[in-house]
């Protein structure tokens, strides 16, 4: 006789989705838990079609049937409900509650998916990046207790132009690479930077299973927002009154960010940015017929409390061919002096003193003498570098009001330019000398091409290319690599020089490679080994004036420093060590290891792990059972037990630990 499981079984057999693509065919738990507490239609049709299951896990109410679902997550997380061995193993040693279904509410999301490993509960082979198993870790309140508290910093290095330095002195004014749990890391930050960081710019996973740090982000929407919550609420306090953040999205999660950020920042909503990530070419266009080419990606800006925006100029894709005159002997710091005097509510004739003072050195040449000059001929080019010069390059107009004040002062002026001050509107006016006095439309004031060639960038950023950044910064990653003009704007817009800039998914380290550039402080948080050969090495590159990027846009010519330093790890390092298991003999070195410390759940019981049962696991499964056995709360070791002789932190560390916490 078919028992109530069993046919249960049978009903699910129809949805391949749940079935892992192996010759057993096991069934996939995890993804039907996941797609049950997604209520999705495909699943529930089938149940709903069947009398039994409809009688046990459905409920009708007038014209309504509803799905009780927590009936239904109950009967297919116990036990009895195809069984295996590890779920076997698992509640034998005392980690297992059969009743509980998890609500998600105040809880921690500790661990997202290494970005070399992956999130595989439920996806079958072919869905795998990679072969290991790595599971979100989600954390109760009641479970959550030491996790808050600042940790131990351990192995310190200064880089700078002379190269790689011991620690001595650590200030507010360093720039900031700090190796570990991001989550962590920003807790202990707090005490130091709350409500000083100026601007936060993150670009976390997208949830999509398509990053290209190899991510696999295939979370439920609930899952991931947890673990987007935890993080902003404290990237929220660290956060300056008139800071603001910025994080980059796609479609995938935009709209549960948005809901999500409007409670974290209590709806302080200041932008919806879209901007052009990609070309629509290539294999983008292979699918046409199904969707539209995705090309764009949004930034999702909030403030905390009042802010002021700088103005961001985007250039025009056209240019005028009546700015045809370019000033020699003028820099860009002259034309930013000048636009500072222009821009005072208050100018007097000492500021056009000051102005006539840098007009005195300019010599005028044509625009097309200069070009050939350079010796470039090739239109794309050409166009660039007049982009690049537009500061120097100018034309004359039309100004009979400015033609009257122009008259008194040439008379004894010998200049070829000279400035006067309009007593009507106090605005400051550049003329150039040898215009025509018989003109019944003089060309006297003088039109920078950068004033008049640029507009205020919007809501929709289309302009800033995405391709060939392989070798931006100096350091090779073929894809999910931000522009540095994309953070420069971003910079630009949010920040002035030496306010502080937070991001804690540093990936290939592009938000602190654009802030040392422009001359702000910076903090990167990043968990994985690549910090060294990604953020590390590119900010190495900065400080020795790597030139590509934003280099010349800002004469970027090198120097500057910056500090690197680590969480020190505990249960984190037999993390990091199962997951670069490839036998069983090397998973039991590190259960006896872990046995020894342990640091392990107050649930477990030791007394019940039975080897024989263990080695009948899969090795999947056994680095499973150890991540489990694992205390969250100890993954690194806290400041308050940096004297405990268990966890050995040297005498040079403990001082400049206290040193960055700023205690004696």
């Amino acid at each position: 006789m078919e028992t109530f499981i069993g046919h249960i079984e049978k009903i699910l057999k129809a949805d391949d989705r749940l079935w892992s693509k192996d010759d057993d065919k096991k069934l996939l738990k995890n993804k039907l838990v996941e797609l049950v507490s997604n209520d999705d239609e495909e699943l529930l049709e089938l149940l709903v079609k069947d009398s039994e299951a409809k009688k046990h896990f459905f409920k009708k109410i007038k014209d309504s049937t509803i799905f009780l679902k927590d009936r239904f997550l109950q009967f297919i997380t116990m036990n009895e409900f195809l069984p295996d061995s590890f779920t076997a193993f698992e509640n034998e040693i005392g980690l297992s509650d059969n009743n509980k279904i998890l609500t998600q509410r105040d809880e921690i999301s500790l661990i997202f998916p290494h970005k070399d490993c992956i999130l595989e509960g439920g996806q079958t082979k072919e869905e795998a990046k990679r072969d290991e198993i790595f599971y979100n870790t989600i954390l109760a309140p009641e479970e959550i207790d030491r996790i808050k508290e600042s940790k131990v910093l351990v192995n310190w290095k200064k880089f700078d132009k002379d190269g790689k330095h011991e620690v001595k002195e650590i200030s507010r004014q360093d720039n900031l690479v700090i190796k570990g749990n991001n989550l962590l890391a920003l807790y202990s930050l707090l005490p130091k930077y709350r409500g000083e960081i100026k601007l936060i710019y993150i670009d976390p996973p997208y949830n999509t299973d398509t990053d290209s740090f190899l991510y696999n982000d295939s979370f439920n929407h609930s899952a991931w927002l947890i673990f987007m919550q935890n993080r902003l609420e404290v990237a929220k306090d660290l956060l300056a009154d008139d800071g603001v953040i910025f994080v980059q999205c796609d479609d995938n999660e935009q709209a549960y960010l948005k809901v999500l950020m409007d409670d974290v920042f209590e709806r302080k909503f200041v932008n919806c940015i879209a901007v052009k990530m990609s070309e629509s070419s290539g294999k983008k266009m292979a699918h046409t017929k199904l969707r539209l080419p995705k090309i764009k990606e949004y930034l999702l800006v909030f403030k905390k409390g009042s802010i002021a925006l700088n103005s961001v100029k985007i250039e025009k894709q056209e240019w005028d061919d009546e700015y045809n005159i370019f000033l020699n002997n003028f820099s860009r710091e002259d034309k930013e002096f000048i636009d500072e005097i222009i821009s005072k509510e208050d100018k007097t004739s000492e500021d056009v003193k000051k102005i006539d003072k840098i007009l005195r050195k300019v010599q005028v040449a044509s625009v097309d003498k200069e070009i050939k000059k350079s010796g470039i001929s090739d239109p794309a080019d050409i166009l660039n570098w007049k982009y690049e010069n537009s500061f120097r390059i100018v034309r004359t107009a039309a100004g009979s009001s400015v033609k009257v004040l122009a008259d008194k002062k040439r008379k004894n002026n010998k200049n070829t330019f000279f400035c006067v001050l309009s007593s009507r509107d106090k605005i400051p006016y550049i003329v150039k000398a040898d215009y025509s006095n018989d003109s019944k439309s003089p060309r006297v004031q003088v039109l920078f091409a950068e004033d008049y060639l640029s507009v205020s960038a919007g809501d929709l950023w289309s302009d800033i290319s995405t391709t060939g950044l392989e070798a931006e910064g100096g350091i090779e990653l073929k894809s999910g690599k931000k522009p540095e003009r994309l953070l420069q704007r971003v910079i630009e817009m949010a920040t002035t020089k030496k306010d502080i800039i937070l991001d804690f998914f540093a990936g290939a380290g592009t938000t602190g490679a654009v802030a040392h550039k422009m001359g702000r402080r910076y903090i990167l948080v990043e968990q994985m080994d690549y910090i060294h050969d990604l953020p590390e090495a590119r900010l190495i590159n900065v400080i020795k004036g790597d030139p590509t990027g934003i280099s010349k846009a800002v004469n970027w010519k090198g120097g500057g420093s910056f500090i690197y330093t680590e969480l020190l790890e505990w249960n984190q390092k037999y993390i990091n060590q199962l997951e670069k298991t490839k036998t069983e003999k090397e998973v039991l070195d590190i259960y006896k290891k872990i046995e020894k410390e342990q640091f392990y759940k107050y649930e477990y019981e030791p007394k019940k792990f039975n080897l024989k049962k263990f080695r009948e696991l899969n090795l999947k499964d056994q680095k499973k059972a150890l991540l489990d056995i694992l205390d969250m709360n100890h993954l690194y070791v806290n400041k308050s037990s940096m004297n405990d002789a268990t966890f050995k932190v040297d005498e040079k560390d403990k001082k400049l630990t206290k040193m960055f916490y700023e205690e004696k």
